[in-house]
């Protein structure tokens, strides 16, 4: 069962490929461009938007372009609708205290007047909308909210989506009810796909309703963020970077046996001023070494049963980050 679920809205909660299809045509009819075919359309469309329709209609200025959408989206006549399942998946969420976002490349005010108008808006705690990169962005997004990866999904239907929920290493969901078919999603190797929302509920109330396994209580520091010398060249050591970690915990004993007693537990604020100082104390070349000596340090020094570091590295101009994870 996840506790935090990241959705794309078009296509996968809202139904708007019609009315994404007129505009389009609108737009390239201004250039002299043929008309597509729903078919052709999802064939071929592809995000970021601004590189689809530079690709379409090369020369023209994104201005322009936006321009021509917005008219055609605000006097078309198709309307968008609810994709089947979808409401009753979010209620389902809701029930199970769930934590659910938007992360939409879709223009805020066309996003706003969509979810009101379908009356899903209530249904987030935070909408993202006008992401043109998700791939860049969502990491923003849980360290923003503070989401634990491991607990954290992100549903769409597009190459686009799982791509980006790879980035950030949470569970990527793809569902065959949007713009790209289940051929185009492959190539982007989703954890899951599903038909329809309305399966993915099932296959969770299967697992949580199923036979319950004793799961162990555990404590998270989540987005820790420090700076230490670094890195494989001596030039890179050089000067201090920062990097990020989220840390699992699994404490000596059980919440139910500790009885308000602090030493029954980890304290973890002087675990993490601890961490902080360990990764300052000397220069290290491999990210690896550093997360290994951290878990290991979380189980020595603070009497946790078990530990897991993950450390985000800031250091490749085209990724959001690189990442390791260490279980002690």
């Amino acid at each position: 069962m996840f506790k935090n679920l990241l959705f794309d809205w078009s296509g996968t909660l809202c139904d708007d490929l019609a009315l994404t299809l007129e505009a389009t045509n609108y737009v390239l009819a201004q250039y002299g461009k043929d008309s597509l075919t729903r078919e052709q359309f999802r064939d071929e469309f592809q995000l970021p938007y601004p590189d689809y329709y530079a690709w379409k209609t090369p020369g023209a200025s994104l201005t322009d372009l936006e321009k021509y959408y917005r008219h055609a989206f605000d006097n078309a006549v198709t309307q968008v609708t609810i994709i089947p399942h979808a409401k009753e998946f979010l209620e389902f969420c809701r029930s199970r205290g769930i934590r659910c976002f938007i992360l939409t490349s879709m223009d805020p005010r066309a996003f706003d007047e969509q979810a009101r108008y379908l009356g899903l808006k209530d249904y987030f705690e935070h909408i993202h909308s006008g992401v043109r990169n998700k791939e860049e962005y969502i990491y923003t997004l849980l360290r923003q909210h503070q989401l634990n990866p491991a607990d954290t999904a992100f549903i769409g239907d597009m190459q686009h989506d799982i791509n980006a929920a790879h980035c950030a290493g949470i569970i990527g969901i793809g569902v065959l009810t949007g713009y790209n078919n289940a051929a185009q999603l492959s190539v982007s190797n989703p954890d899951l796909t599903v038909p329809h929302l309305g399966a993915l509920q099932s296959l969770m109330e299967r697992s949580g309703n199923g036979p319950k396994t004793q799961v162990a209580d555990s404590i998270h520091v989540n987005g820790l963020e420090f700076t230490c010398h670094i890195g494989v060249p001596a030039q890179e050591r050089a000067e201090a970077q920062r990097l990020v970690a989220n840390i699992t915990l699994t404490p000596p004993n059980a919440f139910a046996a500790m009885g308000e007693d602090l030493s029954k537990t980890i304290d973890y604020d002087a675990l993490s001023r601890h961490l902080m100082a360990l990764a300052k104390a000397e220069p290290t070349v491999l990210l690896e070494t550093l997360c290994h000596r951290l878990a290991t340090a979380c189980v020595q020094d603070f009497g946790a049963a078990a530990a897991t570091v993950e450390l985000h590295k800031f250091i490749l101009p085209f990724t959001s980050s690189v990442s390791v994870r260490c279980t002690v």
